[in-house]
């Protein structure tokens, strides 16, 4: 009885603290938890879907020179001179680079030496052979020895001549690829040559694109930095497709104009390919890519009278202008919204 009455007495102030504990939780009252503020709808700008009859695509292209050669090492050597920068104009037959040549120097002396030789070698052979002193066999060993120190001669002596390279037409220097001092391998890009030949667009197409096409047909075209637009007249449209890509290389010669150079980008403007229906199109600027995929955001009827961007994956087809053919996921009239960065679906607009 007095080991319970100890272990009551040890629990009394545990108990106690447990019951003061308990009435302050009961007499204060539950706090309510906050509201979220309701996300107002965002203001969008939309365009919507229209039908289109014919009209132009857009295709992606080149400009480039109709004649032009990159110059590569074809020996292991350190670039010794690189005469003429980037630019400036050179006639055919002009040295554009030179290549350290002492190792081969050295070797064709051998090789000189070599055939000198071999040459009093079979000389002294063929004497004996006369006399009867040489074999046919021992003849002939003289005679291979000194065919192959020429044919060593003429190796080195046209390895020696790679080692200056020449301007294969008359044009402007396009690009150096290295500098003097570089230490290049064979097949290594050195210097790339444009010829005085002109401009040109090239491009590759779809067959339907390149239906109706053919050599001396003229193209519009349009060239970045260029204001107005340019006509390139087909001087090329290849007959068989890219195994790869089902696409066609075409290429059409473009006229003289000041600021025109090459590496600008430039779009063909071609006619649309025929089938049979009006097609659908809408702005660029609401069409965006995620992971391969090509998606809009179409504006829909929502909740209590508001209006909400659904996500709809669409099937882009070809480019006219700033926009786009759309051959699949989208219906004439729906409205689509603008510069759709950041809009997540489902969310409310206004």
């Amino acid at each position: 009885m007095i080991r319970f009455k100890k272990v009551v007495h040890r629990l009394a102030p545990v108990l106690v603290l447990g019951l003061a504990a308990l009435a302050c939780s009961k007499e204060k009252p539950e706090a309510e938890a906050p509201k979220a503020a309701a996300r107002a709808p965002r203001t969008v700008q939309t365009a919507a879907v229209e039908q289109v009859g014919g009209g132009t695509v857009s295709v992606p292209a080149t400009v480039a020179a109709r004649q032009s050669a990159t110059l590569a090492a074809r020996i292991p050597a350190a670039v010794r001179e690189l005469p003429l920068r980037a630019g400036e104009r050179v006639a055919a037959g002009t040295v554009v680079a030179r290549l350290d040549d002492s190792a081969l120097r050295a070797g064709l002396a051998a090789a000189e030496a070599n055939v000198q030789a071999a040459a009093a070698d079979l000389a002294r052979m063929q004497g004996l052979a006369k006399s009867g002193a040489a074999t046919t066999r021992e003849l002939e060993e003289a005679s291979a020895r000194a065919a192959a120190a020429q044919a060593g001669l003429s190796a080195v002596r046209e390895n020696l001549s790679y080692a200056v390279l020449r301007s294969p037409f008359s044009g402007v220097v396009a690009a150096r690829h290295v500098e003097a001092g570089d230490v290049v391998s064979p097949g290594q890009p050195l210097v790339t040559i444009e010829g005085a030949g002109g401009l040109e667009v090239r491009a590759t197409l779809s067959g339907e694109e390149s239906s109706g096409l053919e050599p001396g047909a003229t193209v519009p075209v349009r060239v970045d930095g260029i204001a107005a637009p340019l006509s390139a007249r087909v001087s090329a449209l290849s007959p068989a497709g890219d195994p790869a890509t089902h696409r066609f290389e075409l290429r059409a010669d473009l006229p003289r104009t000041e600021g025109l150079r090459s590496g600008l980008f430039a779009r063909l403007e071609l006619a649309a390919p025929e089938r049979g229906e009006e097609s659908l199109a809408i702005p660029a600027a609401a069409v965006f890519r995620r992971g391969g995929l090509t998606g809009v955001f179409v504006v829909s009827e929502g909740g209590e009278g508001g209006k909400v961007a659904r996500l709809r994956w669409i099937a882009p087809g070809a480019a006219a202008g700033d926009r786009i053919e759309v051959r699949a996921g989208l219906a004439a009239g729906e409205q689509v919204v603008l510069s759709p960065a950041d809009l997540n679906d489902g969310e409310e607009v206004r």
